[in-house]
């Protein structure tokens, strides 16, 4: 995702790094004031219809609508309702319809086991699902709610599958028979051949760094310990056919087999043979400061168009740097190209295995790209003004949103606070120059080690820094926070200690793979 309008502070590799000089009077909005005569530059659609109109002076000012506090809009708030119940829903379905076959005598122990055991599978089932990136299913949450969720729900469903077992030998001693591996019955094969795996995945995935396996390495493993759990798993269910006697309940796993099955398929076969049609090739590999790089990409298959790839500025896709599309190893980056642009950009910092190898690409080589996702985008949350909040590589949505108001021809006012270790490592440094004078845009680098030579704000993003300088209309702007998740909430609890709305305030995390 014009002339006269206010500069951006000076690059950080010059000696003015640090002056980041006042907006001009005729291009800043000075005070929330009430009606008066004025040029309507922007109407906010968003409930709130707050106006931004410059009068016959030159100044700005926001004339207040329906009220000066955001409300939140209903709709995204509504299907993530609708989302999280049909998830919990679908979990707990089979437990549900288990419930009349309870009969008496075996335990409270064992259908508590049972019950659990239930759970674990259809939530490790569900966890295609996410896997897929259904992009209407995800858009109401964001992708880091996402994949949080994945992480969690996915201990929560572990916890719950070696309780299964593991309390079917406190309840009777007759279930430790199947500890001898030599006359197990094949349901308890299975039933051992899930765990073990799902034990496998878990070790692997805690501790990959330490294990000192790769992305790429660890990606594949997942992917196939994770089809194999649940497979052995509803084999085990199967062959014990005490609740899947039931005609309904057997319809239901049968059902649930079917479509975990088809979300598997979908995932590893189908997706990526639609992504073998649409290939993109590198046509510019640019090192930026403080170690990243700007992987610029085009194009190549037939029916590209004027708009081949359409996006809304601050959303991110998932990157395959390999000419085969059925390699199950993507990642996901933000887009730091404009909306209206035709090349596709991501700005790139190297963290691990995986992004250091998108440094060893090739000019014209192949890739392919699985988007766009996401919803922190401009769109998601109009608004009179922006405040863009930064450290490091997280100000690459920033640049998309940036760039694209630019293109569009922009007149709301935005600030861009930057967080960085250093004044000659600013990712982003190079795309803030280029729009210096095509935006009303104010951008404060904050470093936190920086030269004696730096003249600018030091330290940390902070209550003070942050009320030195946004304007008096603060209430009436938008903010967007891209950082680690302790800058997230750092950053967030000096906002409200600004009488920031809520409402107003929205984040993404970056690193989250």
């Amino acid at each position: 995702m014009h002339s006269g309008r206010a500069s951006h502070a000076a690059c950080p590799q010059t000696p003015a790094a640090g002056a980041v000089p006042p907006l001009p009077a005729v291009r800043s909005v000075t005070a929330v004031l009430g009606p008066a005569a004025g040029r309507t530059v922007f109407v906010d659609p968003h409930p709130s219809g707050h106006t931004l109109l410059e009068l016959p002076t030159g100044h700005r000012r926001v004339q207040p609508g329906v009220t000066t506090r955001r409300r939140a809009a209903p709709a995204p708030g509504a299907r993530r309702v609708a989302w999280l119940s049909t998830h919990l829903l679908i979990a707990v379905a089979p437990l549900a319809l288990c419930l009349p076959q309870i009969k008496p005598g075996r335990g409270f122990l064992v259908d508590l086991s049972v019950a659990l055991g239930f759970v674990a599978l259809s939530v490790l089932g569900l966890q295609f699902a996410l896997a897929a990136r259904f992009s209407r299913s995800s858009a109401p949450f964001g992708i880091d709610v996402v994949l949080t969720y994945h992480r969690q729900i996915s201990f929560l469903a572990v916890a719950a599958a070696f309780a299964h077992p593991v309390l079917l030998f406190v309840a009777d001693d007759r279930y430790e028979a199947l500890l001898d591996p030599l006359h197990l019955p094949l349901r308890a094969v299975f039933a051992w051949l899930a765990c073990g795996a799902l034990g496998l995945l878990m070790v692997t995935s805690i501790w990959r760094r330490a294990l000192r396996l790769s992305y790429q390495a660890w990606h594949v493993l997942h992917s196939v310990l994770g089809v194999f759990i649940v497979l052995a798993a509803l084999a085990h269910g199967f062959l014990v056919n005490y609740y899947f006697s039931a005609p309904l309940v057997r319809g239901v796993w049968i059902v649930y087999t079917a479509a975990f099955l088809w979300l598997a398929v979908w995932v590893r076969l189908i997706k990526p043979l639609r992504l073998s049609l649409r290939p993109w090739r590198v046509v510019q590999l640019w090192p930026e400061p403080g170690g990243s790089l700007t992987l610029s990409l085009e194009p190549v298959f037939r029916d590209a168009g004027p708009k081949p790839f359409s996006f809304r500025a601050g959303q991110f896709a998932w990157i395959l740097p390999s000419r085969n599309p059925f390699t199950p190893t993507y990642h996901p980056f933000s887009i730091s190209s404009s909306a209206h642009a035709k090349r596709v950009d991501f700005t790139i910092k190297k963290v691990g295995d995986f992004t250091d190898s998108l440094r060893d690409l090739r000019l014209g080589q192949r890739v392919y790209l699985d988007g766009p996702h996401g919803s922190f985008t401009l769109e998601s949350h109009p608004g009179m003004g922006y405040v863009f909040v930064a450290a490091g590589v997280g100000v690459t949505p920033f640049l998309s949103m940036l760039s694209t108001l630019a293109d569009q021809g922009d007149d709301r006012p935005c600030w861009l606070f930057l967080g960085n270790r250093h004044e000659d490592q600013v990712t982003g440094v190079r795309q803030l120059a280029y729009l210096r004078g095509r935006l009303n845009l104010r951008v404060v680098h904050v470093i936190s080690r920086p030269s004696e030579e730096w003249n600018g704000e030091r330290g940390r993003i902070g209550t003070g820094l942050l009320d030195r300088h946004l304007p008096l209309e603060r209430q009436s702007l938008e903010y967007f926070i891209c950082a680690g998740e302790e800058m997230i909430r750092s950053v967030e609890t000096d906002l409200r200690d600004l009488d920031i709305p809520g409402d107003n305030i929205h984040s993404e995390k970056f690193g989250m793979v």
